[in-house]
């Protein structure tokens, strides 16, 4: 049962009527799995279909559909990882982000695609095949939370899940045209691996959905390590108060070795402009840190978190993570893993501690820093086959497409993309802006202001309808 009526609702406006009574539960259900039935043959966004989920009745998002990302366990359901060596795996337990969504009332009713253990940019992965992007089918919606982007751009769930350990939320998000939020690092729950660097939320349509969301899941883990935030009241409530004059940094370009295409630094130019229009201060400054060093830390931990947790998914599964059950880019991920030694790993957590340092003391000068998500538009399809590329080659691709997103991962750093710009080929690219430490609060503020100053969500009739 198709309902045109909810194509131009978010998840609030779902949320109150069904609590109103305009709509039941199972109406909406029925209307998510027409729209899936409709779109995802073509676009390969959900790879799972989960059925029977439980969910809390009394949550505040009480029978709302909520897709997971295929790298996360939810009980009864397959576990993937985008990936041959998981073939067959069916998660358990529910991990504890999944139990939070269940515990705010969301119902869970499928996978999203994701490239093989989310190692790179680009939704495309032998096993669960190429996600689309739905605004230019010959280009990829980018990654890894890239199913969830398209799923939610498209109309097939409200908001969805996603994870970003280098830009995995915030990529897709520019190249779908959809609100991409990560939290500040020890918000939401944490992962062992990867030196914590990934962190939980979702994709979502509207701003007010995405703080909702994230008071929904936010509270510490014990045993995480990582001090939890504070704030003085929920998100759904501080987004909507004015910021105030906030003094913006603006940087279209920061790595002088990285060409920004001039479709991308035009977005930066016009939300600056649209910044300093809304009363805030922008200047045009350049943070002062190493941006290849750091870069180049954020590999050394990346690649030896990342062939350790792929180690212990396969060993979960009775198997081991090598060739033919995994690509050429994650066996030779693996080889690059050991080959660096335990001193390797100290010096690059130690690079990332102190550019941390030089950037946190920017943001005593900055309430905000806005730059490119991405040095270019949306990729075509294929630069990422992990069937095809050595780790090496993936990684040549990453370090500059990705530019500036791993940054706020490696610092903790609250950062978002907001879908401020369609190029003449119709093609959306978000604006990237990173607030201190702990300032999620005023990031939703501005993002709120530019969802008025930018109607993105009118633009999604033309790939919904």
């Amino acid at each position: 049962m198709y309902i045109k009526e909810l194509t131009e609702k978010d998840g609030l406006d779902q949320v109150r009527m069904i609590k109103e009574g305009e709509l039941s539960k199972e109406e909406v259900l029925n209307h998510y799995k027409a729209v899936q039935r409709w779109k995802n043959p073509a676009l390969n966004a959900i790879v799972h279909e989960v059925e029977h989920a439980d969910y809390n009745d009394a949550g505040f998002f009480s029978g709302l559909p909520f897709l997971i990302k295929d790298l996360n366990a939810v009980k009864g359901a397959p576990l993937t990882y985008g990936s041959k060596v998981m073939e067959g795996f069916i998660a358990p337990v529910d991990e504890e982000i999944v139990r939070r969504y269940k515990q705010a009332g969301l119902r869970i009713t499928g996978k999203t695609n994701t490239p093989e253990f989310g190692f790179t940019p680009a939704t495309e992965s032998q096993f669960l095949g190429e996600t689309l992007n739905p605004w230019d089918r010959e280009r990829s919606p980018g990654g890894s939370s890239g199913g969830a982007a398209v799923a939610v751009a498209t109309g097939m769930a409200p908001f969805a899940h996603g994870s970003d350990g280098g830009g995995s939320i915030r990529i897709p998000a520019s190249n779908t045209g959809t609100f991409g939020f990560k939290p500040t690092r020890g918000r939401s729950p944490l992962t062992m691996y990867l030196n914590s660097l990934s962190v939980h939320h979702a994709v979502t349509t509207s701003v007010r959905d995405s703080a909702a969301l994230l008071d929904a899941i936010e509270g510490p883990v014990p045993g995480t390590g990582y001090g939890f935030p504070s704030k003085s009241s929920p998100f759904l409530e501080k987004s909507a108060e004015n910021p105030g004059k906030l003094r913006i940094a603006y940087a279209p370009r920061v790595n002088g070795t990285i060409a920004i295409e001039d479709d991308v630094q035009q977005v930066v130019r016009d939300a600056a402009e649209k910044c300093e229009a809304l009363g805030h201060d922008v200047e045009e400054v350049y943070p002062e840190f190493d941006h290849d060093g750091m870069m180049e830390a954020y590999i050394y931990l990346w690649v030896i978190g990342g062939a350790l947790s792929v180690d212990k998914a396969a060993a979960a599964n009775e198997k081991t993570a090598q060739a033919p059950d995994i690509e050429t880019m994650l066996y030779t991920l693996k080889e690059k893993a050991a080959g660096y030694s335990a001193l390797d790993y100290e010096r690059a957590r130690e690079k990332v501690f102190l550019e941390t340092q030089k950037l946190d003391r920017f943001f005593e000068t900055y309430d905000i820093l806005l730059h490119p998500v991405n040095h270019t538009k949306s990729l075509p399809l294929g630069c990422y086959n992990g069937e095809e590329k050595t780790i090496d080659e993936i990684l040549a691709v990453s370090e500059i497409y990705a530019y500036l997103t791993p940054i706020a991962n490696m610092t903790g750093q609250p950062a978002m993309s907001v879908p401020t710009y369609w190029t003449e080929g119709n093609l959306p690219i978000g604006s990237h802006f990173t607030a201190r430490y702990g300032r999620d609060n005023v990031l939703f503020q501005l993002a709120r202001q530019l969802e008025k100053a930018y109607p993105w969500r009118q633009k999604y009739r033309e790939i919904r309808m």
